[in-house]
């Protein structure tokens, strides 16, 4: 279940932004909206950590 948290997070924040219209439009929004993807990676890369994919 905690593999797939990331990926839901991720997902939710895209259709957020695209719903409600949130496209980032001073260099102060492009710089947040970065740290948000770099978080959601980071947060990403530790779960993938902590909890390896089934290997085939």
């Amino acid at each position: 279940m905690l593999y797939w948290v990331p990926r839901l997070v991720v997902s939710a924040l895209v259709l957020l932004v695209l719903g409600m219209d949130l496209f980032p439009r001073t260099p102060e929004e492009v710089a947040c909206t970065l740290l948000i993807i770099v978080g959601g990676l980071g947060l990403l890369s530790a779960t993938l950590h902590l909890f390896p994919s089934e290997q085939h």
